[in-house]
Formats: structure tokens, sequence, C-alpha cells
């Protein structure tokens, strides 16, 4: 029993010692700080296990899949637009979709303290973004019909948002680009439908043209999108159990009482942080005209009322496994005091260590997509046809300028993509 003891205690040390997910990105999050984007891509490389952005991994686990995720946006804000989308369509492949009304407590439970022993299941927000993010790669390309196909994978995702209530974060930025791509395919009315779907959660003042023209092409326009700051990251956190309790409410099975004698009086859980933001807004200048972009989707917000949403029974499933061990280490006393002497003291012991080990072993997973863009700007700019310069002026507490040179055929279009995740 001594021996099993402080093996189990040997490996709670090892676990507590280990980085989280989060952790391993800090440096990839300071360089991009520093507009060091290659600096933060091979960051991002070594957790993949490749030496260069042509490469993905050879052996897909959690870690690895939203690594690959992290380094599309990366790769975003140096213009990759190829080397990105192929980086989200991979690493697509390999994600789950986490529904946690749907899943047991005890399913939570192994998700949360999982970290990278399973694999990573993202939350619908963001898989709906994934796809409107491919979306903006491709427009950027000016590959219509891969924005489409795209388009379609993001019905695919609301569909099923659909069918989970109102409640569900609906991430309108999808909307907005779907309408966009299908009025340049001619497709009026599924624009039209996109588009009205996009205006009714907020007011957006660059669909009004669109709108009145039912989701008929502009003559000529140019599509500016700015992605800026990063959504909220896990990381791990502690409360007292009476406040967790008060928190989970009836997500947790099993009899909290027992926690009164455990030698634990905290929970550790993951929660969110925000992950402060340098980017405000912009202004967009073309020629002698300037335009305001506005706000069209807060992904960071989605992120955080998501997250409010689940939080019950993530701190339910913490409190769940917390009472299972203390019923381990209740047993274990009460073994030792069928020994009496000498053998009870041991049996407590053994029970304290045991109870100490597999809460330690309780890491929270912090796995999340950490340079996933906290906030979408657009402006929608009708210009003629011919040779245009775009300067994009990014506002915040580090402003910045970007000058990109577009062409716009007659009748036609230029979508102009500024990926500042910083």
């Amino acid at each position: 029993m001594r021996r099993r003891s402080a093996a189990l205690l040997c490996c709670a040390a090892l676990a507590v010692g280990c980085a989280t997910y989060s952790d391993k990105l800090r440096a990839a999050h300071d360089a991009a700080s520093r507009d060091d984007w290659p600096g933060a891509e091979q960051q991002i490389n070594r957790m993949i296990g490749v030496d260069s952005r042509g490469e993905l991994p050879e052996i897909w686990n959690s870690e690895r899949s939203l690594a690959v995720l992290e380094r599309s946006v990366v790769l975003m804000a140096q213009s990759a637009w190829r080397e990105s989308s192929r980086d989200l369509s991979a690493a697509e492949s390999e994600l789950e979709l986490l529904d946690l009304k749907l899943d047991t407590v005890g399913k939570i439970g192994a998700y949360v303290y999982s970290d990278s022993a399973a694999e990573y299941r993202a939350p619908p927000v963001e898989l709906t973004s994934l796809n409107a993010i491919n979306m903006l790669n491709y427009l950027a390309m000016s590959d219509l019909s891969g924005a489409a196909v795209e388009a379609r994978r993001y019905q695919v995702m609301r569909d099923y948002l659909d069918t989970l209530g109102d409640a569900e974060p609906r991430a309108r930025l999808g909307a907005y680009l779907a309408g966009f791509v299908f009025e340049r395919l001619g497709e009026a009315d599924r624009a039209l439908r996109y588009y009205e779907d996009a205006a009714s959660e907020r007011k957006l003042a660059s669909l009004d043209a669109a709108l009145a023209r039912r989701g008929r092409p502009a003559s000529g326009e140019v599509l500016v999108v700015l992605a800026g700051g990063r959504a909220p990251y896990k990381v791990p956190k502690r409360i007292p159990v009476g406040a967790a309790i008060g928190i989970a409410g009836t997500f947790i099975t099993g009899d909290p009482r027992v926690l009164q004698h455990s030698i634990f009086k905290v929970v550790v859980y993951p929660e969110l942080e925000a992950a402060p933001s340098e980017v405000s807004g912009g202004r967009v200048r073309i020629g002698d005209r300037e335009f305001e972009t506005e706000l069209v989707s807060d992904v960071a917000a989605d992120v955080t009322k998501e997250y409010d949403a689940i939080k019950p029974r993530i701190i339910g499933a913490a409190l769940t496994r917390m009472i299972a061990r203390a019923l381990v280490s209740e047993g274990t006393i009460a073994a030792g005091r069928q020994a009496g002497g000498a053998g009870e003291l041991v049996g407590i012991l053994a029970a304290l260590g045991t109870e100490a080990a597999l809460v330690g072993l309780d890491k929270p997973d912090t796995r999340s997509w950490t340079f996933l863009p906290g906030r979408v700007w657009a402006a929608r700019v009708p210009v003629d046809p011919g040779a245009h310069e775009v300067v994009v002026e990014v506002e915040g507490s580090r402003p910045a300028e970007r000058r990109i040179p577009v062409e716009v055929a007659q009748g036609g279009y230029a979508v102009v993509v500024v990926a500042e995740p910083r």
C-alpha cells in the first residue's frame, strides 16, 4: 500500500509540473505581440513536430491537430492564404464536435481533464469559425469555388446548431461571407437568405446596399475584412468547493457532503481568460475616399457565451470526480481502522496519499484555439474598374498600416483580408 501511494504521488508531482497547452503556446503569443510572425510560426512548428510550413504532422494527435489550427491563423497574418487553407482543411478532418449539452457528466469529466491524452473536441463556435476563416482564405485568392465549399460546410454546422436551441451563438460571420460568395456566383436568392441571417443579429450598415439589391452582384466592389485580436483561452483556475457546488447545482453526481472530510477544499477546472487585444478596429482608404470598418462578428463574445452556458456542467464534472476520489480515500481509511493499531495510521496516510495523487493527476484541459481572431470588421467599398491601392489602417494600442494593390474588372470585385491576431 505504501509503495502504491508513493508511486501515485510521484505521478501526481510529474503531472502538476507539466506545462499546459496554453503554457506551451506562450512563446508563440509573445512573438505575435512583437509582430514576429515567422517566430510564432517556428514555435508552433515545434509543437506540430515539423520543420517548415510546408509540412503536416506524419502522426496526428490531439495537440498537433489543434496546433495546426493555430498555425493556419499565423500563416494568414503573413498572407500565406494557400498554406493556411490547407492547414484548416487538414485540421478539420481530425476534429470532433464537442457537445457538452448532450454528453453525460462522466464524459464531460473525461474531456475536461483528459488534456493531451484524448482527441481535441472543438466547440461549435470554433468549428463554424474554421469554415468562415477558410472562406476568407479562398476569397483572398479569388477562388469562389473553394469559398463555396466552405460556405456549404458552414451551413451543415449551422443546421446542427439550430437543433440545439436559440441560446447557441450563431457565428454570423459565416453567413455574412457566404452571402458574398453566392452573390458573386450569381445565386441571388441564396445570397439574400445569408445576408438576412447575418443582419438578423445586429444592424449591419455594410449590408444595406446588398439587401437593397436583393442579393444581386454590385457593379464593382472591394470587400475589406480585418480579423484582429484573439478569442479568450483556457487556463487552470481554483475556486472553493462551496462556491463550486453553488455553480454546479444539479449537475453533480454523488453526495457532495463527502467532500467535508476531503483534504482538498478547492476545485481546479479550466476557465476562460480574456486575451488582451491590441486591435480595436480599422479604417480603409482608397484614393481620396476613407471608410470606417464595421464590426461584423464578436467571436470573443460568442466563445464566452458558449462557455458560460456549459460552465455548470464542467464544474459539476470536476466535483463528481472529486467525490469519487474522496470515496476511495474513505474506503482506505475504513480498511485501516479494521486492521487497528499501526495499521490504522498506515491506512489514513495511504488514503490521504491516494486522494492527493488521484486529484493531482486531474490536470485541467486548457486546450482551445488560442489564435482564433477575437473580432472581425468589414467594409464594402464601391469602386470603378481598374487598379487601386487599398490602405487598411489598423487601430488599437499599436496602430499599423497595410497597403494592398488590387485589380477590379468591369462589374467585378476584389477581396482584401488583413489578419492581425494580436
